[in-house]
């Protein structure tokens, strides 16, 4: 079992960026000894879980469950983080005429995830910003288990629309635009990671990848990493794009 916990010397910087002011927390040396987390991503589970692609989301890599210890923690210990930060608005209910704060955090999934797709393999989605889901009560986590050379995070803005964040008004219109667009611009052509500007998005802010930097935003933002194929795509946790990918849900 792989022994978890949050540092308590952890440093925490929160901005609002973009013209939605998307909050984007950034927390730098996130837990004790990552190299343990590292280690446990090299080993198997006693489900025998091994690395592997999934076919449910278009992740250009592969793919296995965080230690049950990782996500306990989180779920545990980043509520009262996120809500001071400002991330959880507060909702109340009646019961007996008193009110209580009925906010909490559910780790919906979370697991380690090597980016190793070749460029040329590449799917049209896979070149572009994405969300991952139009709700406005989901965030990310990604943590960074390696280091600067293997790219961060980057959010973007869709030229077209303006938009930034994806909610459920949104969704049919920029689906409809986006494969329109799509189309026009021919990708399947030149396959390639997305990182910068483009002919249809913008970058509108960016996140160096760090050793134990962990990232949180809203999931419905229109984000890519910045996946360099330069490093060679390694599939090995020691020395490929090892984060680790958690959905947080709010109610």
């Amino acid at each position: 079992m792989c022994d978890v916990r949050l540092n308590a010397n952890s440093s925490f910087q929160l901005m609002f960026v973009g013209n939605e002011n998307i909050p984007v927390l950034i927390i730098d040396d996130f837990v004790e000894s990552p190299e343990k987390l590292i280690a446990s991503a090299s080993v198997l589970s006693e489900k025998d879980e091994r690395f592997q692609s999934q076919q449910s989301d278009y992740y250009p890599g592969v793919r296995k469950s965080s230690p049950q210890s990782y996500q306990t923690v989180i779920g545990q210990s980043l509520f009262s983080l996120l809500k001071s930060s400002l991330f959880l608005p507060e909702k109340k209910v009646e019961k007996s005429s008193n009110y209580y704060t009925v906010s909490y955090l559910e780790v919906l999934m979370s697991a380690f995830s090597i980016a190793t797709t070749k460029p040329e393999h590449l799917r049209p989605i896979q070149m572009l910003p994405h969300f991952d889901t139009p709700a406005d009560n989901q965030l990310a986590m990604v943590h960074y288990l390696c280091d600067e050379n293997h790219g961060g995070t980057s959010i973007y803005r869709h030229k077209e629309t303006g938009f930034e964040r994806i909610t459920e008004q949104r969704h049919s219109q920029y689906r409809q635009i986006l494969k329109r667009q799509a189309i026009a611009e021919k990708l399947h052509i030149e396959p390639k990671y997305i990182e910068g500007d483009t002919v249809l998005f913008e970058q509108i802010f960016s996140v160096e990848a760090k050793m134990n930097r962990a990232i949180i935003y809203p999931s419905n933002v229109l984000h890519s990493g910045n996946i360099r194929t330069s490093t060679g795509l390694s599939a090995a946790p020691e020395s490929g794009r090892l984060t680790i990918s958690s959905f947080l849900l709010l109610k």
